[in-house]
């Protein structure tokens, strides 16, 4: 497949130049397009039953430039699905994607995102279901109605951090009561929204539709630093995501009155290959004023965590979804593979949330706090801000890669003669 890596530069040693090696084969041959075409084919041969469920038409094109191949039609219109070379004379297609054929081995191999695959490379975009059969989890399972739920066991605000875990293990969230008090709420929410407009008067404003998501907060403000204090990072943190974890971004996110949320979404969707065995993030977010259904009360569908299942109809389906009404001061703790929004907002007031969300220490992060920080803010760090932030601290939060010192590692280039007699000596 095509890489995105720069071009090498010139070796810095004329005699360790690679440029004579080539593994690659020219990736926009005939050739190229030839055997990608017949690995897709082979693969969607082998894997009919994936398409069972999907009850459409639907015509597959692999194309590329100017190198096409015959269309081919999966006919999952009944229960048994049948590949078809040409186009049944008593249906149209109901489903059209004409895409490379190496947009599709990435989304079956799980290199990169499928829906991303199919919404950005294929013509037309063609997210949803029939996407959702090239996937590794396969075609997902509706979601359970909000009628067939036990409403009076779903999670409610409490300050009894084992029952937030049995929550957060059952429905994928569970909700911290009273996690700060009125005045450090007011404190936060000042913060939040005073940025907001500041960005916003300065034209750096970034805006989805009515929401404002405001980025980088620990570079925006001492009361943000101060946040990452509480209680919550060693408590439920740690149980969660294991030791070493790290800070993947933090923002606030201020919904104003608007006709749409944010889009039905699973955060760990953006880590391919799809699955739901195990959480690679955490989500803690800061009720900054009481939410409700009309202020946009962020919408979760309990239990999705553990089950392979989307929204039915399009991804801005709220659907069967349980709005996380709390008060201000609550902490909604959601597991990174559970489907949720943000709620619409119906009133005149701004409504104010923090997102501060937490990941496993081998994830690349979204926010690189190194490069982002200023200086000044870095001056400002204590060590607890380092660790997780992503900055060396000797001794503190090893895990995994960071757990060990490895004598040597800052070690710049030191040359010794080697005259074959020496190469154990320790001096």
């Amino acid at each position: 497949m095509p890489t995105t890596l720069p071009a090498p530069s010139k070796p810095l040693i004329d005699r360790l130049d690679f440029s004579s090696r080539v593994y690659l084969p020219d990736e926009d041959s005939f050739e190229v397009f030839n055997r990608d075409s017949a690995e897709v084919l082979d693969w969607i041969r082998s894997n009919l039953p994936r398409f069972c469920g999907l009850q459409r038409l639907a015509q597959l094109t692999l194309c590329r430039g100017q190198q096409q191949a015959a269309p081919i039609f999966i006919d999952a219109r009944k229960s048994e699905v049948v590949l078809l070379e040409e186009a049944p004379t008593d249906a149209e297609p109901d489903i059209k994607s004409n895409i490379a054929p190496g947009y599709v081995l990435d989304a079956i191999t799980g290199r990169l995102l499928t829906q991303n695959m199919f919404t950005k490379h294929s013509v037309p975009p063609c997210p949803g279901a029939f996407a959702s059969c090239f996937a590794p989890l396969g075609l997902p399972g509706p979601m359970t109605p909000a009628s067939e739920l036990d409403h009076n066991a779903l999670p409610k605000p409490t300050e009894d951090p084992e029952q937030i875990k049995r929550d957060m293990k059952t429905w994928g969230y569970g909700l911290l009561a009273n996690a700060i008090t009125p005045e450090q709420v007011e404190i936060l929410r000042t913060a939040v929204l005073e940025q907001g407009a500041g960005e916003r008067k300065n034209g750096v404003a970034h805006m989805q539709g009515p929401n404002q998501r405001i980025w980088n907060l620990p570079n925006k403000g001492d009361e943000f630093l101060d946040m990452l204090n509480h209680p919550l990072l060693e408590t439920f943190v740690p149980w969660f995501l294991g030791e070493g974890f790290l800070i993947y971004n933090m923002s606030a996110n201020v919904a104003l009155r608007g006709e749409d949320g944010i889009h039905m979404h699973r955060d760990q969707s953006s880590m391919p290959p799809d699955q739901i065995n195990h959480a690679y993030m955490m989500n803690a977010i800061w009720y900054l004023t009481d939410l409700t259904p009309e202020k946009g009360a962020t919408l979760v569908y309990p239990g999705s965590h553990v089950k392979n299942v989307a929204p039915l109809g399009h991804m801005s389906d709220v659907g069967g979804s349980i709005p996380a009404c709390a008060p201000a001061g609550t902490i909604l703790l959601l597991d990174s593979r559970a489907w949720h929004s943000t709620g619409q907002n119906q009133t005149d007031e701004p409504r104010p949330l923090v997102v501060l969300t937490f990941v496993r220490y081998f994830v690349q992060k979204m926010e690189n706090y190194p490069l982002l920080l200023s200086e000044r803010v870095k001056s400002r760090l204590s060590d607890r801000h380092k660790a997780l932030l992503g900055f060396p601290v000797p001794g503190a939060h090893g895990s995994g890669y960071n757990a060990y010192k490895r004598l040597g590692e800052e070690a710049g280039e030191m040359r010794a003669p080697v005259d074959g007699t020496n190469l154990a000596q320790v001096n």
